[in-house]
């Protein structure tokens, strides 16, 4: 069974109905695939979400707890398929010296580079993204 990993690009493009999205995770919604995130994924799509719904940006957000608090109410079905379908990987401190590197060697902003350590650490050779930005990391196969 393969074992992918999943980045918020992907998931949030899902939610939004974006087709190209819905293939690339019908593997693991079909459970012919095995799909990872990490807490960088859920904080990133669960950020995206709040905007998208708000309209807000992140420093108006900040300004508004109660909007916030609200808005993640609606999240549940959401918050619920993140949980159903993919494990979430624990991101650890081996795996923060090795997005260092990642930064470091290939270019990648931090949260990037978390994503493609926890990658590496767990020996997961794919990830599912419309970032770009990975096809720069040796060890990761890039899909779609």
């Amino acid at each position: 069974m393969s074992l992918l990993f999943i980045d918020s690009s992907v998931i949030v493009r899902y939610y939004t109905g974006d087709p190209e999205a819905k293939r690339a995770l019908e593997p693991v919604i079909s459970g012919e695939a095995v799909g990872y995130i990490n807490s960088v994924v859920f904080s990133e799509v669960l950020f995206v979400l709040l905007k998208l719904l708000t309209g807000m940006r992140a420093y108006e957000l900040k300004d508004r707890p109660g909007r916030v608090k609200e808005t993640i109410r609606l999240l549940n079905k959401q918050i619920a398929f993140l949980q159903r379908y993919f494990t979430e990987l624990e991101v650890n401190e081996e795996i923060k010296e090795i997005a260092l590197g990642v930064t470091e060697r290939y270019g990648l902003l931090p949260n990037d580079a978390i994503i493609a350590a926890t990658c590496k650490h767990y020996n997961i050779d794919t990830i599912i993204t419309f970032d770009k930005d990975f096809k720069r990391v040796p060890w990761l196969k890039v899909i779609p």
